[in-house]
């Protein structure tokens, strides 16, 4: 909560700029936090994408031309400033009770993608690091959507120990809307091995929440 609200601060008392070109800019509530060249070179819509094949989703835009380099260029180098500009049209989305979970990459923790988590936390969300992977994968830049599938299949597992309804059910009778969260949708079998494992635990996952989404049609 404080971190925004000294966002807000520093906003009120400097010239606004561009988080991604730096230029000083106007506010405009069509382009969010970006200047009008920025907004139009990464094609971001106020609001975000919206999707439900292969499940619901959520995505800053398209994963192709300067986003796409963009997302690669966070991984490396995460900018938290940059992230909160990419993710505030899906804020904006979401419901203020929903619960996030990052997915955690197959790599090893030193080496791991950090980019899911800082998503979740630029989203200001209730989050819940509720899964780790069960084996390790290959990967899957050079497979087809079948060989995704079963390349991610069982990768997942809930925590050991989790205790559900402490971690998931907020103090009201109703369950908040889960969520998975990750960088890039592209065939989907990632977060579907990751709802598989929350499935065994009986927590329905609302959908998915990502950077960028990979034009449909395409699986690369």
């Amino acid at each position: 909560m404080l971190t925004p609200l000294k966002d807000c601060l520093k906003d009120l008392l400097t010239t606004l700029c561009c988080p991604r070109c730096k230029r000083e800019i106007e506010r405009c509530p069509r382009q969010g936090p970006f200047c009008l060249a920025c907004w139009q070179r990464f094609a971001l819509p106020a609001r975000g994408l919206h999707g439900i094949c292969p499940y619901r989703w959520m995505a800053a835009g398209w994963y192709e031309g300067d986003l796409r380099n963009l997302i690669l260029q966070l991984r490396c180098h995460p900018d938290r400033r940059l992230l909160h500009a990419l993710t505030e049209g899906l804020g904006a989305a979401l419901p203020n009770d929903a619960v996030l979970v990052p997915i955690p990459g197959w790599k090893a923790e030193s080496r791991s993608n950090p980019l899911p988590l800082m998503i979740c936390r630029s989203l200001q969300r209730t989050t819940r690091s509720l899964l780790k992977r069960s084996r390790p994968t290959v990967g899957q830049h050079h497979l087809n959507r079948q060989q995704r599938m079963t390349n991610q299949r069982g990768s997942f597992v809930v925590e050991p120990g989790v205790a559900i309804s402490r971690a998931v059910l907020s103090t009201q009778e109703k369950a908040p809307e889960l969520w998975l969260v990750d960088d890039i949708l592209t065939s989907g079998a990632t977060a579907l091995a990751a709802m598989d494992a929350l499935n065994v635990r009986r927590m329905t996952v609302s959908g998915v929440i990502c950077l960028g989404r990979t034009p449909l049609g395409r699986t690369r």
